[in-house]
């Protein structure tokens, strides 16, 4: 089988899947779920959380060029990045798992 016939079958394979998808979830689309951002985790005792004030900085585990995690109800969706969009920062998903 040549290359573009691999290429061409996944494409229709997935589409088929979206179709599925999409139709498999129509009954549910308007329930409503909580998506949450978690940039960073960090450690502190009792007395350093209570020591915060507005002008405190919290270290956390991962570094600035760490993607984040997309949680839906609490449960890990994707990996993204941050992006600024316009005055506020949205989230690029890189990897959906």
């Amino acid at each position: 089988m040549k290359a573009e016939n691999v290429g061409e079958n996944i494409v229709e394979r997935q589409e088929k899947t979206d179709v599925e998808t999409s139709q498999s979830l129509s009954g549910i689309g308007g329930v409503e779920v909580r998506i949450s951002v978690e940039w960073g985790r960090a450690d502190m005792t009792v007395e350093e959380a209570s020591a915060l004030s507005e002008e405190s900085l919290i270290h956390t585990d991962r570094s600035v060029t760490d993607p984040v995690d997309v949680l839906v109800n609490g449960k890990l969706f994707a990996r993204g990045k941050l992006v600024l969009v316009g005055d506020s920062y949205g989230v690029q998903l890189l990897e959906v798992v």
